[in-house]
């Protein structure tokens, strides 16, 4: 089906990578579709994986709605179940240019995306990438839904995988690995990448799958510091799930195994109902992975001291504000945390002669960013990238849509090839032992993009005199 707006895309809303996980699939890995040749509707998005919308105010649903996923109609602050989500949503969406076809051998993006881990999916306004396949006409993008919450990260002590949301991950580059040459993608040039959560799972995913990770490169943008649980600060990382089950009538005591098939019978919405209008003592949450030491891993800098991560080149990117507030304090604070993560991580990299390329996001539009104090607050630079910018709305600079272009041209040119992009677009590899401590591009901050130093952006990573550049707020 071709794209409405973009005649010269071509896009696939709906086509499963998994078999539904419902019934006795529930809280188990995804599990491979059986060959078929039943035709598939895919000229409409699949529902997301489950989740909630919040009765509560936030900066998203004030000024970024199109960063929420809601159906038309349903209020940003509805408190009840997604309309667009269901359990059976392991789905991912192709767009092409329209001319594609099994010999173009296209570049892939396959993007993760974010929510904190219990919300997002494909149909978010400002993540739908028709305009950048249509303008660029040299690359395909994925998005994929993965289970989220409960769902993907149940704690239940009676299963023996835990890390669904990272299998699932696995399972949609495995089914593209293996079927994106018929849409007109080459699968030895796969790019995974995601943002927030997307992203933490894209880092996670290079130490889960090292010798085998099926995508040539990765992407990295705005990776929170932690999304995985400290063991040593749990006293019973299971607990989050026995009170959801006692709660909704699975009580079988030290029985896990009998909890776990009672709650396999409560339907999915009783149980977001319940997850979301939780209040009790101890507070409950599914956001963060327990570390299984097979697919998630306690000890990261171990890893990388063993070598044991993908080989292939990464971007790794920041918001210059990307917990942005009115107090600065507090956003320089985060802002190095994050930052720091960025730092860190490509120096590891760097140790194993991996490459990675690095970027600030630092526009601050007004048709982005309506209030002073936001700026490049934390996602906006999505909206450059996929070209969707216009959703919001207000005036649109000139400055703004050439931003937009250069970093899709950027991110173009690193999907096509990393070893030419120091000549083709002049993005240079991080080193943090070069003069200045390495360059990074900063996109958006009075011009499209220019260079600066690790020293400029980071030195507070190990001087902590130096503050953090969080830049200063659109009067």
């Amino acid at each position: 089906m071709y794209n409405d707006t973009y005649t010269n895309v071509r896009q696939f809303l709906r086509v499963p990578f998994a078999q539904p996980p419902v019934g006795d699939l529930r809280w188990e890995p995804p599990q491979r579709l059986p060959d078929s040749s039943k035709r598939i509707d895919s000229t409409r998005f699949g529902p997301a994986c489950p989740q909630y919308v919040s009765t509560g105010e936030s900066m998203w649903a004030e000024y970024e709605p199109a960063s929420l996923l809601l159906s038309i109609g349903e209020a940003d602050n509805e408190g009840s179940v997604a309309w667009s989500s269901a359990e059976d949503c392991l789905s991912l969406a192709i767009w092409t240019p329209a001319y594609a076809n099994r010999t173009s051998k296209l570049p892939v993006a396959l993007f993760v995306t974010g929510g904190g881990g219990i919300t997002g999916g494909i149909e978010v306004p400002s993540q739908l990438p028709a305009q950048w396949v249509s303008r660029s006409q040299e690359h395909i993008v994925i998005t994929i839904n993965y289970r989220l919450n409960i769902f993907g990260n149940p704690k239940s002590s009676a299963l023996k995988e835990t890390s669904l949301t990272m299998l699932d991950v696995r399972a949609a580059v495995e089914w593209a690995y293996e079927n994106i040459e018929a849409f007109g993608g080459d699968p030895e040039n796969i790019m995974l990448w995601g943002q927030s959560q997307g992203a933490a799972l894209t880092h996670l995913y290079t130490l889960a799958f090292p010798d085998d990770p099926l995508a040539a490169k990765f992407g990295i943008i705005s990776q929170p510091p932690s999304v995985t649980i400290n063991m040593s600060d749990t006293t019973d990382v299971w607990e989050d799930f026995h009170i959801v089950a006692v709660g909704l009538g699975c009580n079988y005591g030290n029985d896990s195994q009998a909890e776990l098939e009672c709650m396999r019978q409560v339907s999915w919405v009783q149980i977001e109902e319940y997850i979301n209008s939780y209040d009790g003592s101890p507070q409950i949450s599914f956001g963060n992975y327990i570390p299984d030491e097979k697919y998630i891993f306690s000890n990261q800098s171990e890893r990388y001291a063993l070598g044991k991560v993908a080989r292939g080149p990464a971007i790794r990117s920041d918001a210059s504000r990307e917990m942005a507030g009115s107090q600065e304090d507090m956003t320089m604070e985060v802002e190095g945390e994050w930052i720091c993560t960025a730092w860190i991580d490509a120096k590891r990299r760097a140790s194993l002669g991996l490459e990675t390329y690095r970027y600030e996001w630092a526009g601050n539009f007004s048709n982005i960013s309506p209030v002073y104090y936001l700026g490049a607050f934390h996602w906006s630079d999505l909206l450059m990238i996929f070209g969707s910018y216009e959703i919001d709305v207000g005036e649109i600079s000139d400055l703004e849509i050439t931003t937009s272009q250069t970093m899709q041209d950027y991110i173009l040119a690193f999907l096509k090839d990393p070893s030419t992009i120091g000549a083709t677009v002049g993005w240079p590899a991080f080193d943090s032992g070069a003069a200045n401590g390495g360059l990074i591009l900063e996109f958006g901050n009075n011009t499209a993009v220019k260079n600066i130093t690790g020293y400029e952006l980071e030195a507070g990573c190990w001087n902590s005199s130096i503050p953090f550049l969080i830049y200063e707020p659109r009067d």
